[in-house]
């Protein structure tokens, strides 16, 4: 799991030991292609990191496989439903308030997830 995390924006920022503290704090959710993972206009709850599989819009086109960040950090609406990609999806699921100890404690996550991760809504 770290190996995949290690791969992932704002994860990659991260050293081993805060990654194990993250992976034994965050269930894992499997979702099955097509499935609803965000609707459209919501506001995101948790940080959705997904290390099997992907993540797609409602359009087709592939979601950040690190989700929703400006959602959950700056409080803005997904702009379209989020779904399971074709072959399903395994996701980390990082509770709000995980994600603000992290950022809060570890600001190069948020550069690197800004970064590398979310495109301008």
């Amino acid at each position: 799991m770290i190996d995949r995390l290690r791969l992932l924006p704002g994860f990659d920022a991260l050293d081993d030991e805060v990654l194990d503290t993250i992976v034994a704090r965050s269930p894992l959710r499997t979702v099955v292609a097509g499935q609803l993972v965000l609707p459209a206009g919501s506001l995101a709850e948790s940080l959705l990191a997904c290390v099997e599989g992907a993540l797609v819009g409602a359009d087709g086109a592939p979601v950040p496989p690190v989700f929703d960040a400006p959602g959950l950090l700056f409080g803005l609406a997904a702009p379209q439903d989020c779904l399971a990609g074709p072959a399903g999806a395994t996701l980390l699921v990082v509770a709000k308030p995980h994600v603000f100890t992290i950022a809060r404690e570890f600001p190069e996550f948020v550069m690197s997830l800004m970064q590398r991760n979310e495109a301008p809504r």
